[in-house]
């Protein structure tokens, strides 16, 4: 399972966990297929621990649909929102305020709960379809995860997609 590398891109957990199908048709990657792939897949994006891997992949798909109308500007479906404050709710949160070490406060949401892990990760996804800042859909050539945008010229996931269309681009006008 160390060989295998995960398209994390330090997103939030939500857009990662997004991105856990990479690809299309044939060459589709499912980083969840198996509760080893799950598990190595949480650790390595600091995500938590995987209680459940078929309502995990339940609620990825359901993230998926939610990230990908949401960055082809179409209107969200009912059933998918219920789906994830349904996976949002089953964990038990609470608000804590803590101090830090020079006496400052700050605020924290705690899970706890056999799906702590999972509420957290559909807490993410509502945060990022609630916040202000557009998702959108890599323009990198054969790639399409996702990402937050967070300036206004940012059209690649990641700089190797960025540098990939800059090649080709370069590769044209030398034609």
């Amino acid at each position: 399972m160390e060989s295998l590398e995960f398209p994390i891109l330090g997103e939030p957990l939500g857009i990662e966990l997004a991105n856990t199908w990479y690809g299309a048709g044939q060459d589709a990657t499912d980083f969840l297929a198996t509760p080893d792939m799950a598990s190595a897949w949480a650790a390595a994006a600091g995500a938590p621990p995987v209680d459940d891997v078929a309502a995990l992949c339940e609620l990825r798909d359901t993230v998926r649909a939610l990230v990908a109308a949401r960055a082809a500007g179409q209107p969200l479906s009912r059933r998918a929102i219920g789906t994830l404050n349904r996976h949002a709710a089953a964990g038990c949160a609470a608000a804590v305020l803590q101090l830090d070490a020079r006496g400052g406060v700050s605020t924290a949401i705690r899970f706890r709960g056999e799906a702590a892990g999972r509420a957290r990760l559909a807490t993410s996804c509502i945060e990022v379809l609630s916040g202000p800042h557009p998702i959108h859909r890599c323009e990198g050539e054969g790639c399409g995860l996702f990402f937050v945008q967070q300036h206004g010229r940012r059209r690649f996931c990641h700089d190797g997609c960025s540098h990939r269309a800059r090649q080709q681009r370069y590769r044209r006008t030398q034609s």
